[in-house]
């Protein structure tokens, strides 16, 4: 019997199918353990941004009833919050999340809870992945002067199938018209690409974006016209980030605006790291003859790491003259471009 017994402890044959027999499970888990915290950081993102809207909406909200004249001062506008918060959640097509909203010191506080289903760790117990979110806005101060009408906005939310960390490119799409031969605006979900950010809703817009067709240029535009329905002034307001970042130009904004210093603009032109890839340009003029020289240029962009809103001022237009709005990529062609969000275009000043 012992001779036997000994003979099996030194047999080696199938120990390596015996090994990876019993290593299998926990390789498994390690990998649905994996997929299952990517898909808890993307529900993340998109509870994160849905409470971002929640709270820009709520300060403009509040500000709006605090300046009417029967306004109480002591009103609690926390349940408005609230409620708002909820309404950005849902149209998100969030389930699940429960939110709660405090004002303290002129600063708005969201908390917003939530949870991610797990696919691989229900094996082991664990069903969910607890998600909360905590996001401050500083409340507006209640001014006296009337804020204007919003007659144009796009968070490039809608009118499209694109999924939350994906993209696609799109022509002509919801108003804006696009140049044949050049790379579309391309809808991004991805907030990787944009400092692990995206700034209104789940989706920002990059013009420097792939072709499908031959001999297509990357650096595409997108444009539309703009009828301004009395003679005044109006206001452009449209948020940037660089896609690639350089750390040597860290918490510095590289743009500048038609009337800017020469300082600025200095500045802006010797920042030619990776050929000004991340490079946007906005022009303003009547569509009668336009061209995207650079007289009708109103703003720059060529590097930014967090997103900047950029407002530009329109100085006395005319009612029912036709102006054309258009947003260019403008620097290295290599996919790699400046990334736009939340555009409005406004009577007086932008709300």
């Amino acid at each position: 019997m012992m001779p036997l017994f000994r003979s099996f402890l030194k047999d080696r044959r199938g120990s390596t199918a015996l090994i990876f027999g019993l290593g299998l499970p926990a390789l498994m888990l390690a990998v649905g353990g994996g997929i299952d915290l990517t898909r808890a950081a993307a529900q993340r993102q998109r509870i994160a941004s849905a409470v971002e809207l929640g709270c820009q909406q709520s300060t403009h909200e509040i500000r709006y009833r605090q300046s009417q004249a029967n306004a109480d001062p002591n009103a609690n506008y926390a349940p408005v919050v609230t409620d708002i918060t909820n309404s950005k959640v849902t149209g998100s097509g969030l389930s699940g999340v429960t939110v709660s909203a405090s004002i303290a010191n002129n600063i708005i506080t969201i908390r917003a809870a939530g949870n991610s289903a797990n696919v691989f760790g229900g094996v082991l117990g664990f069903e969910n992945v607890p998600l909360g979110i905590v996001r401050n806005c500083n409340m507006l101060p209640v001014s006296t002067t009337t804020p204007g009408t919003v007659l144009l906005v796009e968070s490039f939310e809608t009118n499209h199938n694109v999924a939350s960390n994906s993209w696609t490119v799109l022509n002509n799409w919801n108003g804006w018209s696009t140049q044949s031969g050049k790379g579309g605006i391309e809808i991004n979900g991805i907030p990787q690409l944009s400092g692990n950010e995206i700034r209104f809703g789940n989706f920002f817009a990059e013009l420097d974006s792939h072709c499908y067709t031959s001999n297509c240029r990357t650096n595409s535009s997108m444009w539309r016209e703009i009828t301004p329905p009395a003679n005044g002034d109006y206001e452009l307001r449209y948020w940037y980030i660089s896609r690639v970042r350089n750390p040597a130009y860290a918490g510095k904004v590289y743009c500048a605006y038609k009337d800017s210093s020469t300082a600025v603009w200095n500045q802006l032109n010797n920042a030619t790291w990776e050929g000004q890839t991340n490079r946007i340009e906005v022009f303003f003029a009547k569509s009668s003859g336009f061209s995207s020289a650079a007289s009708n240029a109103v703003d720059t962009c060529v590097h930014t790491d967090q997103w900047t809103e950029r407002k530009i001022t329109f100085r006395n237009l005319k009612a029912g003259d036709k102006y054309r709005l258009q947003f260019q990529a403008a620097g290295r062609e290599d996919t790699y471009g400046g990334l736009i969000d939340y555009i409005r275009f406004c009577t007086k000043t932008c709300p």
